[in-house]
């Protein structure tokens, strides 16, 4: 794959993950106005929305984490160590992305094939949460399969960006920052 094929393959994956993420960003917006409502029912009235719990815990909080997942790889956001990065070549850094890019992008495919697959054993029965609101559990579980999928596909094209810059020499996919360096305010 050359430079400008890979550029355009990220920048249309990047525009599905943002509409993702927006869903994500839309879900915490519906999360504060649920809980500011149900504490003020609740507290004022004495009267609290009887579905809040359900759709925060079931719906809006794993909606939250798994449509964000893979736009916070992409933002470099997730958890890193970086102590030896301040030593190392940044060819050694490239190394290193690319070996630990590789190592996840099983386990993250291990876990979509899973979640997709029990999301479909739950549309297949109709199966249906044990809730006041018997909804579908297909509805809550679908989160799954779409947030490992996004992120493992961002896992591959980090992982192409991150080897085709090792093996051409050319930049294809920038290192994440290293905390506490210049490099963070880029």
């Amino acid at each position: 794959m050359n430079f400008n094929g890979y550029q355009t393959l990220r920048r249309a994956f990047d525009a599905i993950d943002n509409v993702v993420m927006f869903v994500g960003a839309a879900m915490l917006f519906a999360l504060m106005c649920i809980v500011v409502s149900d504490v003020a029912l609740r507290y004022l009235f004495n009267a609290p929305i009887q579905w809040a719990y359900e759709v925060v815990s079931s719906y809006l909080m794993p909606g939250l984490f798994f449509f964000a997942v893979s736009h916070t790889l992409k933002a470099h956001a997730h958890v890193s160590v970086d102590i030896v990065h301040n030593y190392i070549s940044p060819r050694a850094r490239y190394v290193f992305e690319a070996v630990a890019t590789l190592v996840s992008i099983p386990a993250f495919a291990i876990c979509t094939w899973v979640s997709a697959r029990n999301t479909m054993a739950d549309l297949a029965t109709a199966a249906e949460s044990t809730s006041g609101l018997a909804v579908p559990t297909w509805t809550i579980s679908i989160m799954l399969p779409i947030g490992f999928g996004l992120l493992t596909i961002r896992l591959i094209l980090n992982a192409i960006g991150y080897l085709g810059t090792l093996a051409s020499g050319r930049e294809l996919l920038a290192l994440p920052p290293i905390a506490g360096t210049e490099e963070t305010a880029q």
